[in-house]
């Protein structure tokens, strides 16, 4: 049986990273089937035109093909059930994700290309879902497969609903969460891919499932559970090393919605990554009160480059009508304990909440310039299902399910008047000019070193603050990094980078290569290394190189295009760098 998890970013997002982005959990999902032996395969389709998903679908429409469908998505996601559901009559259209788990008999009653919908969380539910199909008693086993939403026809055969009533839809009980998330597999140990850039997607990873928080304008928590589930820092540990074994990650970003929250297991994974050696460079996020020096120092220690904190409003008024449940005081407190570690502060923010006035906005501001965040993203506040903020908007604003079906929005917007514009332009340009003044110096790092040691993270900082200024100190920074640890990737990454631009092509090369010996997968230093040997002539060893990055990364528009140019005919070995 095959099975294609499917992802189609909405039209005005092919141009953005993160909308185009595969949604992570369809990792996990894959990786469970392939392990019990299905052919699955995720498919992202956000980078082709309509005419290329129909020409996809007519050759290798798969038996059930998985949706991937958020509110941004919803209308792309529908289309592409309808389009798979007239290429193949028999293909199991099974739509899962966040607008498919709140709005389940919105999408059934509507677009009947869709005939099953996952609830929530969706490994176990996809895995029990495609063994009934695969056996062919679907029709059957429905019925008690939990987690799964679909039409009553589906098992009477005709309109009305189970036990006689006329309820046209059918909710079997909800899945029990996944408790001991070690056991699912990682995403990265067997994947199976198709239109996916998979040097940015193995990058990003998620190492717990659900929050505490109650924030009005997050769906997470109804679609994962309030009860926090974490993966272990042994199982977080497995992964790091298969990402660069496998695939050469080098640096890493860890999406959990509150990744501090448990301190031990912060720790321990930190401990784990400094005894191992592997000099990981890596982010994360997380909320102010769940942070405290202690562990942002160990984070530190381990690789943690910055840290972006949901702080949304500098307003108390603000903060209580989304209902964050964070202080101010935990806002100046976390920022100040990210600033003292050296870490990079960066914060997200909310505008265009109701009744925000110039007051409210004013106060946020005034919070940029005392925290000094290193930069910060933000967004009007926008209407989701399975928020609190949507029940709200169908009291009080008359948002009704029409909007879903008729709108080609995104999602729907609290606000759209001038004061939001005005509000967005006004705390993008307060964090453009704070970031411009928030760096880190000399005494900064002077302060830092005394609370984390000589870290590779922080000695890196350092090197880079000089590169402009004084590319001296700064390689006697990288030099002495080295010294103390001979594996140190990041060290020979940087010398390379000083050399090449100071012409010294032959000594960024060798830097290079050594990384290439070290992370034989890391795509980027045969890259570099294929760029030095051009400017040296060495043409054929730098097509090798480039042949190599390319087979890593088949996206790395540098090594195609280098390698384009030397495998032109008529290039002569002694040609003129490209």
């Amino acid at each position: 049986m095959k099975i294609d998890l499917a992802y189609k970013c909405h039209d005005m997002g092919r141009m953005e990273f993160y909308s185009r982005f595969t949604p992570l959990g369809l990792g996990t999902i894959v990786a469970l089937l392939r392990r019990e032996g299905f052919e699955a395969r995720i498919v992202n389709m956000s980078a082709w035109s309509w005419r290329q998903v129909s020409r996809y679908l007519d050759r290798k429409c798969p038996d059930l093909l998985g949706i991937s469908t958020f509110t941004f998505n919803r209308h792309e996601s529908m289309r592409l059930a309808a389009m798979a559901k007239a290429a193949r009559p028999d293909c199991l259209v099974v739509a899962g994700g966040p607008h498919a788990s709140h709005m389940t008999h919105h999408l059934l009653k509507h677009y009947p290309a869709v005939g099953i919908i996952v609830r929530g969380e969706g490994e176990e539910t996809l895995l029990e879902l495609a063994q009934a199909a695969s056996a062919g008693d679907l029709i059957d086993r429905l019925p008690r497969i939990r987690g799964l939403s679909y039409r009553s026809r589906a098992v009477t055969g005709g309109p009305a609903g189970e036990e006689g009533s006329d309820a046209p839809f059918i909710d079997n009980p909800d899945r029990p969460v996944i408790a001991d998330l070690d056991r699912l597999p990682h995403p990265a140990a067997d994947p199976a891919l198709e239109g996916v850039d998979t040097v940015s997607q193995f990058e990003f990873v998620i190492t717990s499932r659900g929050c505490p928080a109650a924030c009005t304008f997050c769906s997470s928590p109804d679609f994962w559970g309030r009860a926090l589930r974490f993966r272990s820092a042994d199982h977080m540990l497995q992964e790091v090393r298969l990402l660069r074994q496998r695939h050469g990650v080098v640096y890493l970003s860890v999406r959990d919605d509150t990744f501090t929250v448990n301190k031990r297991r912060v720790i321990d994974f930190c401990r784990g990554l400094i005894d191992s050696g592997i000099d990981l460079l890596w982010d994360c996020q997380s909320r102010v009160n769940a942070v405290d020096e202690e562990r942002l120092v160990w984070m530190r220690r381990a690789g943690c480059t910055h840290i972006q904190y949901g702080v949304e409003s500098g307003s108390p008024r603000m903060l209580a009508r989304l209902n964050k449940g964070i202080t101010l005081e935990e806002i100046r407190a976390a920022a100040a304990a990210t600033r003292r570690v050296g870490l990079g502060l960066s914060i997200y923010l909310i505008t265009g909440i109701d009744s925000e006035t110039d007051v409210d906005l004013e106060s946020t501001v005034r919070l940029i310039e005392e925290i000094r965040p290193h930069d910060g993203l933000v967004s009007p506040l926008t209407v989701y299902p399975g928020t609190g903020q949507y029940e709200d908007a169908k009291r009080r604003l008359g948002l009704s399910e029409s909007f879903w079906l008729k709108d080609r929005s995104e999602a729907f917007f609290v606000r759209q008047d001038p004061w939001t514009r005005r509000s967005l332009r006004t705390l993008r340009a307060t964090l453009r000019r704070v970031s411009r003044c928030a760096a880190y110096g000399p005494e900064d790092f002077a302060r830092q070193h005394a609370l984390t040691g000589d870290c590779h993270a922080l000695r890196l900082a350092i090197g880079e603050h000089y590169e402009r200024r004084r590319p001296g100190r700064a390689r006697e920074e990288y030099m002495g990094l080295l010294r103390d640890n001979p594996d140190s990737l990041w060290a020979r990454m940087r010398l390379g980078a000083l050399a090449a631009r100071r012409g010294r092509h032959v000594e960024a090369a060798g830097y290079y290569e050594a990384v290439t010996r070290l992370v034989p997968a890391f795509h980027l230093a045969h890259t570099l290394r294929g760029e030095s040997l051009l400017h040296l002539r060495l043409r054929k060893e730098a097509a090798r190189s480039f042949r190599h990055a390319a087979a890593l990364c088949p996206t790395d528009p540098t090594a195609r295009e280098r390698l384009r140019r030397l495998e032109r005919p008529g290039r002569a070995d002694t040609d003129a760098p490209a």
